[in-house]
């Protein structure tokens, strides 16, 4: 009896029973339309229901794209920058002028149809949103008996599923995750060894049978929804429709939410991966019901989506995770049989694994997230945002937040960063740009009638006290964190010193806290740039969550506090216990690596506000920010001092900790100094908050800095290095708060802009001039925040050079040097000090630099940081300079934060006490001198007599006349060093002015040395004369252009047509002559460094200046016949390279072709000569000219007189170009008078109104002697002077500049909207291999092509085989990414030649990035004004040979 005679006798239970009884054929493929036919249907009229139900035009894409597959944007049709469009969906032609970007580095859904995600007018043909279709009329499609059928199974294959998983729920903890792995592989591919070590250690083989069969019933059901839903709407909607519906009438959830529950336990503990079901979910998105629905079962079921498991560490486990990597390379049976003698000796290993985790008492916490979690980036549109952040089920991921944030915070190390991925739910929804209108409809329904007041007037006690802090995201996010306290320290004796896993755990714990800062930094800064914010709002919302924070930090205090909890450690592990020296301070390290997690995200948020706070209502005095807060914390002064002495203890327990372990990759991530995007700097919060402790305490404030720090339980000395350290980074420089409140503030407080402003400062000692990118990358270096607001920071400091794109500072500010700021990162000092050396700075510049005479300088003013006014004031007092000089005086204890630190006060004490400290100062030097005595140390003695040597200068007591003398040598001294400055900056640009230079050439101002005479060989330094010599030439076949010309349109006909072309080569040369000889020399051993492939214009240059060289032009003054021969020979070659057709059949073929080739030259030479002047000279062109008007002379040309004579018919009416190239057919090609020729050549130019220069210059190329010049101006007297407007009939260079500006656009988005919709030439689309992506324009032609190949079968890319097909093998091309410019002649090119377009900044655009304001990106005339320069040179193949050594940015093999 078949399967399906037995299901119609009693379908439910038949069914059941083939299902079980099938799961068990875990090893078979999967066969869709078996399965439909077995156990769903066999009618063949119920087949062909499914069949022809495909539709030809769907609601929603929902196309599943891989990572790296081609995929598309438009942020114009789109507000969600996380949208995509499959490149099926992706039509360009309703995308003009849009905003669109190719994409390849992500994966996800295609929102093609998606109403919520895409406007209407951006989908393309074949999805037109759900709104289109009619549910009912849909599922009609599909008969009553199938819907049931298809429900039956789906429901019955679930029943099994879900049954089978709930008993893996109760065995999983039994079950090692790594040896189920070992065994499939063993049971896969007959790896015996495996089993037998498993199998007598557990009794593992059932729940690996079941665990299978699960595995298999996932797999077969999301197969059949998948197969069932291609291309089906009514197949969506049904299916959609069952996953809503519940199991049994029993049931509390939906099926979805069934699998929901389950689907973590199922990717994470089984013995090998499960399909991934965000496939299928993106397939049911084509409902819109369907998404809004998924999204409530993530909210319903988010603390399911998470396995928290207790794991044993051993110290094979990374042994044994290579193991299994290496087994996936397993292919065949036959392969794992070659290999059973390694696999004999893996599973000995796995043996001593087993045994050893067995004894294992080290746990760790194992955190397991499903990956349905990944599609909380799905639910982006607004409507489903609004949903989100209302939902009452939002509760849910609170409450996994706050049960997490207990966790990180406990004794017990986590071994995995998924913890993380619940904070990133929402930091990936802040990034949008209506999220500030959530925001505050979340206000307005939380504050109701007092919403008005909120934003525009003061926050009362009544407001605060009615907020429902449970109803707003941000506060609610805050109070994710209330619960987390202090804990009684219990670490067992073995366990007393760090392990591997501690760090790692101390490593995740910090990531944590940083990404759940940013996220409420990153809420705050929406709110405050939102169009709604004012900012009496940022006021009161910043004091409401101050409010909230602190009154979390007062249930906190509840519990042990830090110092008890320090004390308590000490007395229980440390004290009385006989130990070393080395193993107190092993397990002090633990102790301390422990205390970190006593600080929780409130302190740092606490932090914060107070700080911004701070700088809002910019207080003079820390008495008044004090009364300040008490009244908006409505907290007495006792009560307040407490939480604040209680925080502070746990700041420092921080930075005592890391600076006492000594972890690098710890202390990095605390400082910000890692690569990682987006870190919130934690180490700045916690000097900052020691900053408002100095500043609202004063004097209290050190005394109990003091008293923490030597409550630490460390020797006295490594207590004092680190305050020392902590001392000199609050009083150099305030960058601390800078960092906590950058990325809310667009325009900087006067404070933190002078803060910031130190630092760049600093930074000018490199150069005069800095790009953006160069300061952004020494901020990071230097652990100072990168935020969004960063442009505009830098812009109240610097401003920028238009000439060179580049920042300086403004005037207001000079150059100076602190060395105290770079104590955390010493590269870029050391850059500095080099500098300093360099310039002959003195040795107190040098090693204390001038930061604290700055800032002092600058206390002059009112109201200058008063924060740092204030602590400096305090701490430059006698008591406190005393203090640090006992540390000097301390053996062992020196180092150069000491001195900083001490050189700061005595400077400051010099300004706020200058009559106590001028009588102190003597007794301060003496005890100094007492110190050089007894340090031997050279670097210390330098230091000592450098700070003896500043006292000394501080007290010479000096008369009014001398100060005034002073002053003025001062002033003096000043005003050089501007007129240096000022002369510096007008030499650079000089250097930059092409007209300069050009002066410079038509002058003849020229190095004096032999070799630019040309009267010695360049290689042996010999007269030329000796010998025959030579000089070198580029030929070249200029590209044809369709964009533009050099000639003018209306007369290009005159240059070429169908009886001539003119202007078919370029021609340049250098300056250096060599022996014929010496230069044969020179290329031999020049060609073992290059490739056998290369074309030949790479193989041969110049050997001084690499110009490439493709023949050699005798200019001896006799030329010999075999020159002359030699020279056509060399020119007929190039000639026929360059050809596809045989122009030398014959020998008057041969003359008329060689006549064609010596013009196109000459009349280039012409063009260099008149558009080009200071080019011309440079390179001596004049000696080519004339040495090529011997030769051609020397040319026999009468077999071909009359033909050329026929064939080349000049118009040299009004034209001085033509003129002198028929006068050179004339007289040297026809009628050998070379002489005629001159003075006719003469005579001609005189007729045209040209600058004297050029005449000099062409008499220079004729070689005319004086009686020559004497007749041609005799005979030019009895002619009367013509007058001529077009007298070249050439465009200039500044011409052609604005037609090369009018092809690409002035800004970024006026080129990208040009080209982009073009597509690609080659394959009418875009690359869909976006390994090898990228899209650029033709600069000669305007055509657009993916820049490598289409077609994976042809290897030379689409550049190339453009440029070869239209344009001669060369091509400039402009990238659409990035609108840099690739240099090609084929085959090789050179990329990122340069760029064309920056902003305001000189920076290049990302365009990847959805905020970018391509319209800000504008067109760079300089880098254009290279590029008209290039094509009129036809420097091209020059270019590519001298950039030889920029190997990153060459394609030699024609890829491109």
């Amino acid at each position: 009896m078949n399967i399906l005679s037995q299901l119609q006798q009693d379908p439910q239970n038949k069914l059941e029973e083939q299902l079980r009884a099938f799961s068990l054929s875990y090893l078979e493929d999967i066969e869709e339309t078996q399965i439909f036919k077995l156990f769903i249907s066999d009618k063949e009229d119920e087949f062909a229901i499914w069949k022809n139900a495909e539709s030809q035009v769907k609601s929603v894409c929902g196309a599943n794209i891989q990572n790296g597959e081609l995929s598309f944007r438009c942020f114009t049709c789109s507000s969600d920058p996380n949208h995509l469009y499959c490149y099926k969906c992706f039509n360009p032609d309703i995308h003009l002028n849009h905003k669109c970007i190719v994409k390849n580095n992500i994966g996800g859904a295609c929102d093609c149809g998606d109403e919520q995600t895409i406007f209407p007018s951006g989908f393309c043909s074949k999805h037109q949103g759900v709104s289109k279709y009619n549910y009912n009329q849909e599922l009609n499609k599909i008969s009553d008996s199938l819907k049931k059928k298809i429900e039956n199974f789906i429901k019955t294959l679930c029943r099994i599923y879900l049954q089978l998983m709930k008993r893996i729920k109760q065995d999983h903890d039994l079950f090692n995750v790594r040896l189920l792995k070992f065994y499939h592989i063993s049971e896969k591919w007959l790896i015996t060894p495996f089993k037998e070590v498993i199998d007598s250690e557990y009794d593992i083989e059932e729940y690996y049978r079941i665990f299978q069969q699960a595995l298999y019933l996932n797999t077969i059901l999301f197969k059949m929804c998948y197969w069932f839903t291609e291309s089906r709407l009514c197949f969506i909607i049904l299916l959609s429709q069952i996953f809503q519906s519940k199991l049994t009438q029993g049931s509390k959830q939906t099926i979805l939410e069934d699998l929901f529950e389950v689907q973590v336990l199922l990717e994470s503990q089984g013995p090998q991966p499960a399909l991934k079901i965000k496939s299928l979910l993106f397939r049911f998105y084509a409902d819109q019901q369907f998404k809004q629905f998924t999204q409530v079962c993530y909210l319903k079921q988010y603390q399911s989506m998470w396995l928290q498991k207790k794991q044993k560490v051993t110290k094979y486990d990374n042994l044994m995770d290579d193991y299994l990597i290496n087994l996936q390379s397993i292919t065949s049976l036959l392969f794992a049989y070659e290999q059973y003698q390694v696999y004999l000796e893996m599973a000995q290993a796995v043996k001593n694994y087993i045994q050893i985790y067995k004894k294992s008492i080290e746990i760790t916490i194992g955190l397991n997230l499903s990956d349905i979690h990944l599609q909380h980036n799905q639910y982006v549109a607004e409507k489903l945002q609004q949903i989100f952040f209302s939902h009452q089920y939002i509760q849910n991921i609170y409450e996994k937040i706050r049960d997490l944030s207990i966790l990180v915070h406990s004794h017990v190390p986590i071994s995995s960063f998924s913890q993380f991925e619940c904070l990133l739910i929402f930091g990936f929804r802040y990034e949008y740009s209506f999220i500030d209108k959530i925001f505050f409809q979340q206000l307005q329904e939380v504050l109701g009638d007092y919403y008005q007041q909120f934003i525009n007037g003061q926050i009362t006690k009544e407001i605060i006290q009615n907020f429902k802090y449970d109803q707003f995201t941000i506060t609610s996010y805050l109070n994710c964190f209330d619960l987390i306290k202090p804990q009684h320290l219990d670490i067992q004796e073995k366990n007393l010193t760090i392990l591997q896993q501690d760090l790692n755990d101390m490593v995740y714990f910090f990531i944590f806290q940083g990404y759940a800062i940013s996220v409420i930094l990153d809420g705050i800064q929406k709110l405050f740039s939102s169009q709604f914010s004012t900012l009496q709002f940022q006021e009161n919302i910043s004091k409401l969550l101050l409010i909230q924070s602190y009154q979390i930090l007062k249930k906190k205090c509840i519990g042990i506090s830090v110092d008890a909890q320090l004390s308590e450690a000490y007395k229980k592990y440390i004290k009385n216990k006989n130990l070393s020296l080395e193993e107190q301070s092993d397990r002090l390290s633990k102790i301390y690596l422990v205390l970190i997690k006593n600080i929780t995200v409130v302190e740092r948020v606490f932090t914060f506000f107070l700080s911004y706070l701070y700088f809002l209502k910019n207080f003079s005095s820390g008495t008044e920010f004090e009364s300040y807060l008490l009244d908006v914390l409505q907290e007495d002064k006792k009560e307040l001092k407490f939480i604040f002495y209680d925080v502070l203890s746990k700041c420092l327990q921080i930075y005592v900790s890391v600076q006492f372990c000594q972890n690098e990759l710890i202390e990095q991530i605390y400082l910000g100094l890692t690569d990682q995007k987006d870190k919130v700097i934690l180490e700045s919060f916690d000097s900052s908050f020691l900053r408002i402790y100095l500043f609202l305490y004063d004097n209290e404030g050190f005394q109990d800095l003091i008293k923490i720090m030597n409550n630490r339980k460390i020797e006295k000395f490594g207590s004092d290095k680190i305050l020392c350290c902590l001392l000199l980074k609050i009083l150099s420089s305030d960058l601390d708060m800078y960092n906590v409140c950058c990325s809310t503030l667009k325009e900087l407080p006067r404070d933190l802009k002078l803060s910031l402003a130190k630092v760049i400062q600093n930074f000018y000692n490199l150069s005069t001039f800095l790009s953006f990118t160069n300061i952004e990358s020494k901020f990071r270096e230097m652990g100072i925040q990168v935020c969004s607001n960063l442009p505009d920071h830098i812009l109240q400091i610097c401003e920028v050079d238009q000439t060179l794109k580049q920042l300086k500072l403004k005037s207001e500010y000079r150059v100076i040097y602190d060395p105290a700021i770079f104590n955390i990162k010493t590269s870029i000092n050391s850059q500095i000090v080099e500098k300093l050396v360099e310039n002959n700075k003195s040795e107190n510049e040098i090693h204390l630099g001038n930061g604290i005479s700055w800032d002092v300088e600058l206390f002059k003013t009112n109201n200058y940081r008063i924060i740092l006014y204030n602590i400096l004031k305090r701490y430059c007092e006698i008591e406190y300079i005393q203090k640090n000089l006992d540390l000097l005086i301390t053996e062992g204890f020196a180092q150069i934060q000491a001195y900083q630190l001490l050189y700061i006060q005595i400077v400051a004490a010099n300004y706020f006490m200058e009559q106590e400290f001028q009588t102190y100062a003597p007794i301060l030097i003496i005890q100094l001198e007492q110190i050089l005595r007894e340090i031997q140390s050279k670097d210390d003695i330098q230091k000592i007599q450098l700070l003896i040597s500043e006292i000394n200068k501080l007290i010479i007591v000096v008369t009014p006349a001398v100060i005034s003398q002073q002053q003025q040598v001062k002033d003096t001294k000043i005003n050089l060093q501007n007129k240096k400055n000022q002369f510096k900056e007008k030499y650079n640009k000089m250097q930059k002015s092409e007209f300069i230079q050009n002066m410079l050439e038509s002058n003849k101002i020229k190095d004096n040395n032999d070799e630019i005479d040309g009267k010695v060989c360049s290689s042996c330094k010999l007269p030329l004369s000796q010998q025959s010599s030579v000089a070198l030439m580029l030929l070249i076949k200029k590209p044809q252009t369709s964009n533009f010309s050099i000639i003018s349109k209306e007369r290009l006909q005159c240059f070429r047509n169908n009886q001539f072309n003119l202007i078919d080569i370029g021609v340049a040369n250098c300056k250096h002559y060599f022996h014929s000889s010496c230069l044969i020399e020179r290329f031999e051993s020049d060609q073992q460094y290059r490739r056998q492939n290369d074309p030949d214009w790479i193989k041969i240059g110049c050997p001084v200046c690499k110009l490439p060289c493709t023949i050699t032009l005798p200019i001896q003054r006799q030329l010999t016949n075999l020159d002359v021969e030699s020279f056509n020979q060399d020119l007929q070659l190039f000639v026929t390279k360059n050809s596809v057709v045989n122009l030398f059949e014959d020998q008057i073929s041969t003359l008329k072709t060689l006549s064609e080739t010596y013009y196109n030259i000459f009349f280039d030479l012409l063009i260099s000569l008149f558009h080009n002047l200071s080019e011309y000279i440079r390179s001596q062109k004049n000696l080519v000219f004339h040495q090529l008007l011997l030769i051609l002379n020397a040319t026999n040309m009468e077999a071909a007189k009359i033909k050329i004579i026929e064939q080349f018919q000049f118009q040299t009416e009004n034209n001085l170009i033509l003129n002198i190239l028929s006068l050179i057919q004339k007289y040297v090609v026809i009628e050998k008078d070379l002489q005629r020729f001159k003075v006719e050549a003469i005579f001609s130019c005189n007729q045209y109104d040209i600058g004297n220069e050029i005449k000099t210059q062409l008499a220079l190329s004729l070689d005319i002697q004086d009686e020559l010049a004497y007749q041609a101006i005799e005979f030019q007297k009895q002619i009367v002077k013509q007058e001529n407007y077009d007298q070249y009939f050439l465009i200039n260079q500044y011409q052609l500049e604005d037609q090369l500006k009018s092809i690409i656009g002035l800004t970024f988005k006026e080129f990208y909207n040009k080209f982009f919709t073009k597509k690609c030439f080659t394959c009418g689309f875009y690359n869909k291999d976006q390994k090898r992506g990228g899209y650029s324009m033709c600069l000669f032609c305007s055509k657009t092509f993916c820049t490598y190949s289409c077609n994976k079968d042809i290897k030379m890319g689409n550049l190339n085989l453009h440029a070869n097909k239209e344009h001669n093998g060369i091509s400039i091309y402009v990238n659409l990414n990035n609108g840099n410019v690739t240099l090609l002649c084929s085959p090789i090119s050179i990329q990122d030649y340069l760029c064309l377009f920056y902003n305001q900044l000189g920076q290049k655009i990302d365009i990847q990035n959805p905020n970018s304001d391509w319209n800000s990106f504008n067109l760079d005339t300089q880098k254009v004004r290279e590029i008209s320069q290039i094509i009129m040179n036809s420097s091209y193949q020059a270019i590519i040979r001298n950039l030889e050594f920029k190997q990153n940015q060459f394609d030699l093999e024609g890829q491109l």
